[in-house]
């Protein structure tokens, strides 16, 4: 439980950091840039690596929160039939 909270709250401060520019531009953007080019897609222009980086780490709490709902959705389950 205090795993989901602190990942939360890492994800709230990286993306208020993102946001007020503590976090330097070319940083965002090294970091999208490795991550995209993982995933094999190309990196975002320059203008839009903060918009870019929302999106990610907004998608990365639904799928995280999603699979945890899941897991306990299951179990629960399983445990009641």
């Amino acid at each position: 439980m205090v795993s989901v909270v602190v990942f939360h709250v890492l994800m709230v401060l990286l993306g208020l950091g993102i946001v007020s520019r503590i976090v330097p531009t070319a940083r965002v953007s090294g970091m999208l840039g490795y991550l995209h080019n993982i995933i094999g897609i190309t990196a975002p222009p320059l203008e839009q690596v903060r918009t870019v980086a929302l999106i990610w780490i907004g998608s990365t709490v639904v799928i995280v929160d999603g699979c945890l709902f899941l897991l306990v959705f299951i179990a629960k389950m399983a445990n009641s039939g």
